[in-house]
């Protein structure tokens, strides 16, 4: 009988990160009442996350409580994304000429989590304890990075980053935030990335990369992975003519709905793709299992860069209400 290959993916989405973080968190209490395992990285030999997929995808694999990541986003939500509009106020002449947000908070608040959950030591994706893949898109190569820890003996470089840079480059998605250049200097070695941006733009659902990482690289027969996705929420972003007014800021300020959508369908397409890839393998009866857990907002969406105290409890609620629905169909499809 083959090993059983556990697949963790979770989405991007900014604060709506708050949902996959409450549902973890109770999978993580869930399981560790039936299994003993107090952590939810022992759970799953792969873990993929994009933007702030990644920064939950590495806060797991460094052993933080899932509870502990939820809170984080509770608490800092007002710093990361403090008033958009206070950055059109003159101050030194400069109006709202990059982007929306400073991304220093964010940084500044990550690597302190990351460093608690490291006995004080700045963590490393080598020190990572579990597997993981997290998309960026390298602006200074002009080509997608898929940032992973040295499961393979091809990977020379990614293991050597620091892990709070590796979240950031993940999560610097354009418009909200600068694009994330940073350095490295270990025992490792050193070396310099330079204008990452968020890994949405071309995975925000890494379902799909974890499944070829897990066959390719990690040669794990396709039958024995069962994938568990997290979504962030689904939205419908209806345009309708009468409405569209032909100017920037609609498409970009306050809200960046053109990212949103971007990030959005790319989620949906990727759903559809590991659906169809499952049927077409179901035929030599040589599929993967695959279990899909997402909220659908309709048209009453919360966006990316919330955080009034009402948004944020709303999708802690709706995290809750999805633990509460499907907590028992996740249960059994990981541990059957």
């Amino acid at each position: 009988m083959e090993k059983q290959f556990n697949i963790l993916s979770i989405d991007g989405g900014g604060i709506r990160g708050i949902i996959p973080a409450k549902l973890l968190s109770e999978l993580e209490q869930t399981l560790l009442e039936k299994t003993g395992k107090k952590h939810l990285y022992e759970h799953f030999d792969l873990i993929c996350g994009t933007s702030t997929g990644a920064i939950l995808a590495i806060g797991i694999s460094l052993g933080v409580p899932v509870s502990e990541l939820m809170d984080f986003y509770k608490n800092y939500a007002r710093i990361i994304f403090p008033k958009w509009y206070l950055k059109i106020l003159p101050s030194k002449s400069r109006v709202l000429v990059s982007s929306i947000y400073s991304s220093k908070q964010l940084r500044r608040k990550l690597e302190e989590v990351f460093i608690t959950a490291n006995d004080g030591i700045l963590p490393l994706i080598n020190d990572l304890k579990a597997n993981v893949c997290i998309p960026s898109f390298n602006g200074n190569e002009g080509e997608i990075n898929v940032l992973k820890t040295k499961h393979n003996s091809e990977y020379n470089r990614d293991f050597k980053l620091p892990a709070h840079d590796v979240a950031l480059a993940s999560a610097s998605a354009p418009v909200y935030f600068p694009p994330h250049s940073f350095s490295y200097n270990n025992e490792f070695g050193k070396g310099h990335l330079i204008n990452m941006i968020d890994g949405g733009i071309f995975a925000n659902n890494p379902a799909l990369i974890g499944i070829l990482e897990a066959t390719d690289k990690l040669h794990n027969p396709i039958a024995s992975i069962k994938l568990l996705s997290i979504g962030t929420g689904r939205g419908k972003h209806i345009i309708k003519k009468r409405w569209m007014p032909h100017n920037f800021f609609y498409w970009f300020i306050p809200k960046p709905r053109l990212l949103d959508i971007i990030l959005d369908s790319q989620a949906q397409i990727t759903e559809q793709y590991i659906n169809f890839l499952q049927r077409v393998l179901a035929q030599s009866e040589k599929s993967f299992q695959y279990l899909r857990i997402q909220h659908e907002f309709g048209g009453d969406t919360i966006d990316l860069n919330a955080s009034r105290k009402g948004d944020l409890d709303r999708l802690e609620a709706i995290g809750g209400e999805l633990s509460k629905k499907k907590m028992q169909s996740i249960i059994e499809f990981i541990t059957h």
